[in-house]
């Protein structure tokens, strides 16, 4: 199974991934303290109690501490990360070997403490061959030093994926810790769906994906189905969610909240596969009524009308694809998923007429086929 969820503002993880995981569309969760508090609170369930749940129904919890968050722009939702008591001195302070050392035995001891894998934490990077990334490189190297089972997080923005030879230099240097697994992200200005990547981000995080998993496991997280090109380059896994934030790792989703407002918010917009894109409820309404055979055939079957059971949908669909990739090797998953972005291409020109739909082929087809044969080409594979 290749689909694993993200953490939620909403109480419905466990129930929600105790269902997706006996029914095989996820195969576990990772735990935010940006998102969940460590001790119940009233509104969510403690943090031991998500783990024992969640391992009782045959998943994988994993504690994500996603330190990197601390250094995106006007970060400020911290009334559960404070929770954690993952600092010592003052939060994301790094400035020192010590400092560094501190906060990853807070980690790993909390990670222990859940029965989660180790998961070391890691920073945000936006270019690579800076002071500031060489910093990610040291952080990364205490954190495997203390843990040397433990996987890593490479977190970029669009520009680092972005980066050319730049970025292969990090990875390369990064790639000698010989951690267990890798988790890559994608950081993102907007949360806006399908998210705006470029030919060149996703071209970088193919060309990452393949080198790393050569020997080691990679997983994307957040990745939904704009990480699909990163699973024909050899990734595993992708994670996804029935919110916005779990399928998107963007800085407005870590700002601070006025009041109580929880954030996030049910992501119900069905995902038709043959399309490899997803409608509003109003277009999907209007399609299945004026091309009844035609929305069928794009994804078969019924979407419900509740969150949930959009949810399983959509990560049906994820998991149905992720499956038939990883069961292919080398250049045979790249002419799969090809295949899926050519086939789909010309069904949006039908179900734009007919909906009227304002986003189609070009925001959820054109930027990852393009990365897609970049890399293809790259590897004499076009």
């Amino acid at each position: 199974m290749g689909v694993f969820l993200g953490d939620t503002a909403r109480n419905t993880l466990v129930k929600w991934a105790t269902s997706a995981i006996r029914g095989r569309y996820a195969t576990g969760a990772y735990l935010s303290p940006f998102t969940s508090p460590r001790l119940a609170n009233g509104f969510k369930r403690s943090a031991q109690d998500t783990s024992e749940q969640i391992r009782a129904a045959g998943g994988e919890f994993w504690f994500d501490p996603m330190t990197y968050a601390l250094s995106m722009p006007r970060a400020g939702d911290f009334r559960h990360y404070d929770t954690w008591s993952l600092w010592s001195g003052a939060r994301g302070d790094v400035s020192s070997r010590a400092a560094m050392r501190d906060h990853i035995d807070r980690v790993y001891a909390s990670q222990r403490e859940l029965s989660s894998p180790l998961l070391a934490s890691s920073l945000l990077v936006s270019y690579p061959d800076t002071p500031a990334s060489q910093r990610a490189l040291e952080f990364s190297q205490e954190a495997m030093d203390v843990g040397p089972a433990a996987w890593i997080t490479v977190a970029g923005d669009q520009q680092f994926w972005g980066a050319g030879a730049e970025l292969d230099a990090h990875i390369g240097a990064l790639d000698q810790l010989e951690p267990a697994g890798w988790l890559l992200v994608v950081t993102r200005s907007d949360n806006s769906m399908p998210p705006g990547a470029t030919t060149e981000e996703v071209y970088g995080l193919m060309r990452t994906t393949f080198a790393l998993s050569q020997d080691r496991p990679v997983r994307i997280a957040f990745g939904d189905i704009a990480a699909l090109p990163a699973i024909a380059a050899g990734a595993e896994a992708i994670g996804t969610g029935w919110d916005i934030r779990q399928r998107i790792c963007a800085y407005q989703d870590f700002e601070e909240r006025e009041g109580d407002q929880n954030g996030g918010g049910w992501y119900q917009r069905p995902t038709l596969g043959g399309l490899m894109g997803g409608l509003s409820n109003r277009e999907y309404s209007v399609l299945s009524s004026e091309e009844p055979a035609l929305a069928s055939r794009l994804t078969p079957g019924t979407i419900g009308p509740k969150p949930e059971q959009a949810f399983q949908h959509h990560a049906s669909i994820l998991t149905a694809i992720v499956d038939e990739l990883n069961g292919l090797t080398g250049r045979d998953r790249i002419a799969a998923l090809r295949r899926r972005y050519t086939d789909a291409r010309p069904e949006w020109q039908q179900v734009k007429r007919t909906t009227g739909a304002p986003i189609g082929p070009d925001r959820w087809i054109k930027p990852f086929l393009d990365g897609l044969e970049l890399f293809a080409a790259s590897e004499g594979w076009s």
